[in-house]
């Protein structure tokens, strides 16, 4: 472990971070400290480094190590036996690997963040199915799409959705929109 973490603090130029962190998770792995817990710990360590190394992309947005390593168990324990040998092929397999799921995880982050494929792909699909379970009613379902498409949740923009009621009497139902 020692040799792990004077390997880690050794001063490299920035364009080998994300390599050395693949790198870095192999390793851990491979020397497998406890006798319980190593892939969380593992899983924890690869999160510390990519923040320590700057990959908070964004404010309040972070890379996710477990969606990379977990998302197919298979195919992360194959890469990581394929680094297991120590060849050079087996080794770039693994950080081929490991940079392939931090890749997805960023675009998967970028069109989260994407407000017209979060409101068009993920939540009035949801609105939709919602309302055809039974879990929101008509009206409900009405406002929820009202907010997406206004991008706000004021008095003013459902007016014509509730004729009748004072903007107060409104923003009362705002808060009780599910």
């Amino acid at each position: 472990m020692k040799e792990l973490f004077d390997w880690l603090n050794r001063k490299e130029p920035p364009k080998y971070d994300l390599l050395k962190i693949a790198i870095a998770h192999h390793r851990f792995m491979w020397i497998h400290p406890f006798t319980n817990g190593n892939g969380r710990t593992g899983r924890l360590l690869t999160y510390a480094l990519l923040v320590k190394s700057g990959f908070n992309v964004g404010s309040g947005r972070i890379l996710n190590p477990s969606a990379v390593f977990c998302s197919d168990r298979n195919r992360y324990y194959s890469a990581l036996s394929q680094a297991d040998y120590g060849t050079d092929e087996g080794i770039l397999a693994w950080c081929e690997y490991v940079l392939g799921g931090l890749h997805d995880e960023i675009e998967k982050i970028d069109r989260l963040l994407d407000y017209d494929y979060l409101s068009q792909e993920i939540i009035l699909p949801a609105i939709r199915l919602s309302q055809e379970s039974g879990q929101l009613d008509k009206l409900d379902a009405k406002l929820l799409k009202r907010g997406i498409e206004c991008g706000s949740f004021q008095a003013s923009d459902w007016k014509d959705l509730l004729p009748g009621k004072a903007p107060s009497e409104i923003t009362r139902i705002i808060r009780l929109v599910p």
